[in-house]
C-alpha cells in the first residue's frame, strides 16, 4: 500500500464515498460478500496504486472504511470476494472490478464487452473496461433540506417519460434532462405531483 493512504474503519453512513477534511469515508452494502476491496487508481491512466480491504462491517451489513489520504477527485472502484456459487445467486470475483452504486460521478461511459462476462477461474481484471468512480463535493446533509411528507409521488421511466412529447426539444427527449424541461414540469404540476420517483437508471 502507498504510504500516502491508510486506512481504518471509518463510518457505515452515508452510503458512497464522502469526502472529509482528511481523507474518505466509503461505505457500500453487501449481505454476502465476506470481503470488500477500494481500488484507488492514478488520474492520467489505469493503473490501481492501492487495493484496500473494508475493516468495518455494520450489524445490517455496510462495509465501510476512512481512507486518509484520499480526497476530492480520487478515482476508485470496488471489488468483492466471496463465494461462487451461481445456483444460489452467488457470482463473487474479485478480478472483476465494480462501480460504486451510489457514485456521483465517473470517468466515462459503459461499454460491454466480452471479458465482464468471463467466469471466476479465468482471472481477467477488468479495470480497464471499467469506469471509475470519482469522489465529489459533499452533498447538502439531510437535516439542511426542508422535511416534509410527500402526498402524491409519480414513478417515472425517464426514456419513456418524455420520448414522444411534442413540445420537448427533439434532442432532449428521452433523457434525464428532459425531466427539467417547463414543459415537463409543468404537465407534472397540472397533475398534482409534488415528488418524482425514478425507475432504475445508469450512467
Amino acid at each position: 500500500m502507498p504510504e500516502r493512504f491508510s486506512v481504518s474503519p471509518g463510518r457505515p453512513s452515508p452510503l458512497g464515498a464522502s469526502a472529509c477534511e482528511d481523507g474518505v469515508n466509503l461505505a457500500v452494502v453487501s449481505h454476502s460478500a465476506e470481503r470488500i476491496f477500494v481500488c484507488l487508481f492514478d488520474q492520467d491512466n489505469d493503473r490501481e496504486i492501492a487495493r484496500l480491504a473494508l475493516p468495518g462491517r455494520s450489524d445490517d451489513d455496510v462495509h465501510h472504511a476512512f481512507i486518509a489520504g484520499a480526497g476530492i477527485g480520487t478515482r476508485y472502484g470496488l471489488r468483492a470476494d466471496g463465494p461462487f456459487d451461481p445456483a444460489r445467486g452467488h457470482r463473487f470475483d474479485p478480478a472483476k472490478l465494480l462501480v460504486d452504486p451510489y457514485a456521483r460521478w465517473i470517468d466515462r461511459p459503459f461499454v460491454q464487452h466480452p471479458d465482464l462476462a468471463a467466469p471466476r477461474a479465468a482471472a481477467i481484471d477488468t479495470a480497464r473496461l471499467v469506469p471509475k468512480a470519482i469522489v465529489g463535493t459533499p452533498h447538502p446533509t439531510a437535516s439542511a433540506l426542508p422535511s416534509r411528507t410527500p402526498s402524491f409521488i409519480y414513478e417515472i421511466a425517464v426514456k419513456a417519460f418524455s420520448q414522444r412529447h411534442p413540445q420537448i426539444p427533439a434532442p432532449l427527449r428521452g433523457t434525464v434532462a428532459a425531466l427539467a424541461h417547463p414543459r415537463a414540469i409543468d404537465h407534472l404540476l397540472k397533475l398534482g405531483i409534488d415528488t418524482v420517483e425514478l425507475m432504475p437508471i445508469t450512467a
